[in-house]
């Protein structure tokens, strides 16, 4: 018999950004105590802009270097976003969100959903990243193609690009 110590988690990964402002302009999303909420509740500084680019929390090498790099830019104002990882329930960090109006996008159960909540609107987006899922479960066969922008016989896809590529190449010529 195999026993397991620490952590155990049969569930997904959910990584949230927090865009503090524009990267060019002077627009700015958080306010100063929103700021402060989320240092509190464990968000960390990055330069993420996507939540599939938040490092990982267990990676502290990498998080090293995100602190690096914003100490060094430290005259940047809003270069910097905040990112948190949950590796159980996005729902209680999302539900800390939205109660404290702070606008934010995630990439939910790797990356299947994306989450995007826009406070002035009262407006929480879930939206299923088709794709994704089909790549995680593999089940092409029987996978409801009906959200899919377009599915290609792969021979005439190619056939296609083929054409449009040469036409660039003969443009450049």
């Amino acid at each position: 018999m195999k026993i397991r110590n620490g952590f155990v988690s049969n569930s997904s990964s959910s990584s949230f950004i927090v865009r503090r402002g524009e990267l060019v302009g002077k627009q700015k999303y958080t306010t100063a105590v929103q700021d402060r909420k989320l240092k509190k509740y464990g968000f960390r500084k990055t330069f993420a802009h996507s939540a599939d680019d938040v490092p990982p929390f267990y990676d502290e090498k990498a998080w090293k270097e995100e602190a690096k790099r914003i100490k060094h830019k430290a005259n940047a104002q809003f270069k910097y976003n905040y990112g948190y990882e949950v590796t159980c329930n996005q729902d209680e960090v999302s539900m800390f969100l939205v109660e404290n109006k702070i606008p934010f996008v995630a990439s939910c159960h790797y990356g299947q959903y994306t989450w995007i909540y826009a406070p002035e609107l009262d407006r929480i987006i879930v939206a299923t990243n088709v794709g994704r899922i089909m790549e995680v479960y593999g089940d092409l066969q029987t996978y409801d193609t009906k959200n899919v922008v377009k599915v290609w016989k792969a021979s005439e896809w190619l056939a296609e690009e083929k054409k449009i590529w040469g036409k660039i190449n003969k443009e450049k010529e």
